[in-house]
């Protein structure tokens, strides 16, 4: 089980730095998806120009999010045939209908969550599986299974996709990335170091800020393909 997990991560890792336009690609998405969501946290409404760029911002983000999700589920499967952003488009629009689905379940799930009284610490530890592991992985699977069988054949073959989601080696690369993506970075972020000198403060600031984007994106879309590849192989 680990051998195939880890053997799935490794070929992941070598075919995003190996397929190069995929990749530039994807470090775009990613890029545009930072600055739309700093965009949107930082712009006032206060002018008209800055509300239209507030919904600028609020339409690109999730489009861009959903461009990086069809890149990152697809890109281990070799090149596309085909025109690839035309192609890339096209599986976002997939991937944002088999979401809906996910998302709304899992609010109401962890809003019915919210008004158990007893036994939160029970509800508590639930709710942040439901939204870190339990919503992630079934969502990365019927990613994976419409961009390759499409959506009239995703009802199909649900029951196969729910045993996909928490198969021992999917959960092992999903363990495995959440360390990379998440937890890694959210360690750089919340250590902050203290110098005399503020330019020297500011460059660690930088630095660290840089890390922890670069490990996000790499550990997000090689944990996807490494999951696109033991999806397939099944």
């Amino acid at each position: 089980m680990f051998s195939k997990s880890f053997s799935a991560i490794f070929s992941a890792a070598r075919l995003l730095f190996t397929t190069k336009r995929t990749l530039a690609l994807i470090i775009g998405a990613y890029a545009g998806l930072l600055i739309a969501l700093y965009v949107f946290v930082t712009t006032r409404e206060a002018t008209i120009s800055q509300l239209l760029l507030t919904f600028v911002s609020v339409a690109a983000a999730p489009a861009l999010f959903f461009i990086l999700q069809a890149l990152s589920v697809t890109y281990a499967c070799g090149p596309a045939s085909g025109g690839l952003i035309r192609k890339t488009a096209t599986t976002g629009l997939k991937l944002v209908v088999v979401s809906l689905p996910v998302v709304a379940l899992t609010g109401f799930a962890v809003h019915e969550l919210d008004k158990v009284q007893s036994h939160l610490t029970t509800a508590t530890t639930i709710r942040y599986l439901l939204v870190a592991v339990v919503a992630p992985l079934l969502t990365i699977q019927l990613w994976i299974a419409t961009s390759s069988d499409g959506l009239r054949n995703l009802l199909k073959s649900l029951r196969l996709v729910l045993a996909k989601s928490f198969a021992p080696h999917a959960v092992v690369v999903y363990a495995c990335g959440f360390l990379l993506f998440a937890v890694v970075p959210y360690l750089l972020l919340r250590k902050s170091i203290v110098t005399e000198r503020a330019w020297l403060e500011l460059s660690l600031l930088i630095v660290r800020l840089a890390a922890s984007a670069t490990l996000m994106l790499v550990g997000w879309v090689t944990t996807v393909g490494a999951l696109s590849l033991l999806s397939r192989s099944d």
